[in-house]
């Protein structure tokens, strides 16, 4: 049974291959599309191999070229997805034994593609367990050759590689491509409205679910082991599955009445914001109809009716300008910060399309401030460690608008300090990377709201 489990498994991870690679599809959602018929183990197996080998791709394929005698593009369909996952198997996961990887490895291409194929992947693999595993690069690799070392051991772009190294430093960079190669954890927010964080936890240990609190919000559980998901706890409301940095997010604008929440579904901040007590009532917009009715959802599940589902978009908002006093837009963008979750991202992103995306944002983030009114805050964030759609977009923003400011961030308990007024936090073992700056439109006569506001 395990080893019919496990070719399953294989072969669906495949196909998940191919459709995100060639097929442009998210890893995330295809894994769960084809999650639905397997078992809990299977779907746990799936989804490693699949986001496994997404992160470490340039690695494996270079082990696989250095003893493969024809060269990976000239492989026979499926034939390079089946060495990248027999491969991580071998190198990243101790579950299946090195003989039984190979073994399945080479049925499966015998399957795909006839015994050329099985003898291929039998070769490829044996030859490279006579190998031994590549080492991070070492710090005697500095200069030039630097970037391109560490950009094929941890998969990464170079040129992002090699801006992080100039921008943040080797040390720094370094323990982000660490971060984004490492398995992510399940964050969790606890409702208060059904349980304290403690009562949460203890409730869920009993149901063998292993979580630690964050100290970066004081509603979050991070998941060391068991599946919240199957929980009772969860159909009854009593969490919602939430990343750490969402969470946060709105607790770096000061209090307030009603959040307008741009951007929003699924929803995590508005429901964060209220979870907290930091805002009354939140306006949940976003141009995705079935995303908000997600967001539907997990307010009723979670007895939240504080939160409104707005349906509309940037170039046509359905407010009122010049009238809110509590904004946060958490603009679309690059997902630099995100690269452990979202492993794709890795092999899409150009450095030009981080242009396009901040002349995007720099217009969302105009659109938004003309829903501020004097004296109103804005909170602009983003998802990405790049200054091109981070500080640079509102440096922009600033010398057109007059009449806005930016406001230091007040740094809390766990979180680094603010220099130069905005929160960057780098992916680690809390959080995903996000970088946030808070604006404000000033209350007196220089703030004045635009003309068209009546």
């Amino acid at each position: 049974m395990k080893r019919n489990r496990r070719v399953s498994a294989r072969t669906r991870a495949v196909e998940a291959l191919r459709k995100v690679l060639d097929g442009g599809r998210k890893a995330g959602p295809l894994v769960g599309e084809l999650s639905r018929s397997l078992s809990a183990l299977d779907s746990d197996l799936l989804r490693e191999l699949v986001l496994g080998v997404l992160r470490w791709k340039r690695a494996l394929d270079a082990e696989i070229a250095s003893v493969s005698r024809v060269p990976l593009a000239k492989l026979a369909p499926n034939l390079r997805e089946i060495l990248e996952v027999g491969l991580y198997q071998l190198r990243h996961l101790d579950r299946v034994p090195p003989y039984a990887a190979v073994h399945e490895a080479v049925e499966h291409a015998r399957g795909s593609g006839g015994e050329g194929a099985a003898k291929l992947v039998n070769g490829v693999l044996r030859g490279i367990l006579l190998q031994p595993a590549p080492a991070e690069p070492g710090p005697e690799v500095v200069g030039a050759g630097l970037a391109p070392a560490l950009a094929r051991h941890f998969s990464h772009p170079e040129f992002l590689v090699r801006r992080w190294l100039e921008r943040f430093g080797p040390e720094t960079t370094r323990r982000i491509l660490a971060a984004d190669n490492a398995p992510p954890r399940l964050d969790l927010l606890t409702n208060p409205r059904r349980s304290s964080r403690d009562v949460l936890r203890g409730k869920l240990q009993g149901q063998g679910i292993q979580t630690e609190p964050s100290e970066l919000t004081p509603l979050a559980l991070t998941v060391l082991a068991g599946n919240p998901l199957r929980s009772p706890l969860h159909a009854g409301g009593h969490f919602s599955v939430q990343d750490i940095g969402s969470q946060l997010l709105p607790l770096l604008l000061p209090e307030g009445g009603l959040l307008v929440d741009l951007a929003a579904a699924p929803g995590g901040k508005s429901l964060s914001a209220i979870a907290h007590g930091r805002m009354q009532r939140a306006a949940a917009v976003d141009q995705s109809v079935p995303r908000l009715r997600l967001l539907g959802e997990n307010t009723r599940r979670l007895g939240l009716p504080e939160i409104r589902p707005v349906a509309g978009d940037f170039s046509a908002l359905p407010l009122s300008e010049g009238r809110h006093e509590r904004v946060l837009l958490d603009a679309p963008c690059s997902g630099t910060g995100t690269l452990r979750k979202n492993p794709e991202i890795r092999y899409r992103i150009t450095a030009d399309a981080i242009e396009r995306l901040a002349r995007a944002q720099e217009a969302a983030l105009s659109d938004a401030v003309r829903l501020l009114a004097l004296g109103g805050f804005l909170l602009y964030s983003t998802c990405s460690l790049e200054e091109e759609e981070n500080e640079r977009v509102v440096e922009r923003l600033l010398e057109r608008e007059r009449g806005v400011e930016r406001v230091p961030i007040q740094a809390q308990s766990g979180l680094p300090a603010a220099p130069g007024g905005f929160l960057r936090l780098f992916p680690d073992d809390r959080t995903d990377g996000f970088t946030a700056q808070l604006l404000r439109r000033r209350p007196g006569p220089d703030g004045e709201a635009p003309a068209s506001v009546h």
